[in-house]
């Protein structure tokens, strides 16, 4: 099983989980052109998209997800939104399965109604998404791969607010909305870690985030190999 980036910031998020016969999309914010590609043009192995939320860059693209029929999972906020007739509606605390991969969508802390998921394979083990989660209120048992936002940090927001890249008001709406580096590295000790084998870092903001502080940061408190989830990223989650 492999994950791969199509997308991880505002401009747009598309992550792919595959093992080669089967594929999971996480999120429809890239063109569904690009997803195609991405999948060499074979739909078939498709088990289904899950989405966390309305906001474009997660979602803009759902429509084509169900126009080619794909299975897509999202609240039932988000088929409103977009005004695309539901396929599934999620219920948070509800077991879905799509092939073989089981997917469990959970409460997450956003500016709108929005979910993490947790996703179990055969081949890669249990995996936690989450994304534009300020906080998370959860804890889960049998990790083997952390995906999450890690989208800006203190430090970053003030000097891109003091250099002028960032407006004063955006402070009061990512500290509700989005995941600032110490939530992630409390997140990431609140959890049972000793199964992990990689932490991606999701949705790092362009001008309130350092990449490689991020990533030194997160593999010091951890001492995990951790990935930036830089578009074109692949890598290989194999359980074994």
């Amino acid at each position: 099983m492999v994950v791969r980036v199509l997308g991880s910031s505002s401009s747009g998020n598309c992550y792919i989980l595959d093992d080669g016969n089967e594929a999971l999309i996480i999120e429809a914010g890239i063109r569904f052109a690009e997803v195609k590609k991405a999948l060499r043009f074979n739909l078939r192995k498709v088990a289904g998209c899950l989405i966390t939320h309305q906001h474009n860059d997660h979602a803009k693209y759902m429509r084509d997800m169900v126009m080619n029929g794909i299975t897509t999972l999202a609240l039932p906020e988000v088929w409103l939104a977009k005004e695309v007739a539901p396929m599934v509606s999620v219920n948070p605390g509800t077991g879905y399965k799509l092939g073989r991969f089981k997917v469990l969508p959970f409460r997450a802390c956003h500016d709108v109604p929005c979910v993490g998921y947790l996703i179990e394979h055969t081949k890669c083990g249990k995996i936690l998404f989450l994304t534009d989660s300020y906080m998370c209120e959860y804890t889960f048992k049998g990790l083997n791969h952390i995906m999450v936002e890690c989208n800006y940090s203190d430090v970053d927001l003030m000097m891109a607010i003091e250099a002028g890249r960032t407006l004063p008001a955006q402070r009061e709406r990512l500290m509700t909305s989005h995941m600032e580096l110490g939530t992630c590295l409390e997140l990431l000790e609140a959890n049972d870690l000793s199964e992990v084998s990689e932490i991606m870092l999701l949705h790092l903001s362009n001008d309130n985030s350092n990449e490689q502080r991020f990533k030194e940061a997160v593999e010091a408190a951890t001492g995990i190999r951790t990935y930036i989830a830089n578009p074109g990223l692949v890598v290989d989650i194999d359980k074994y």
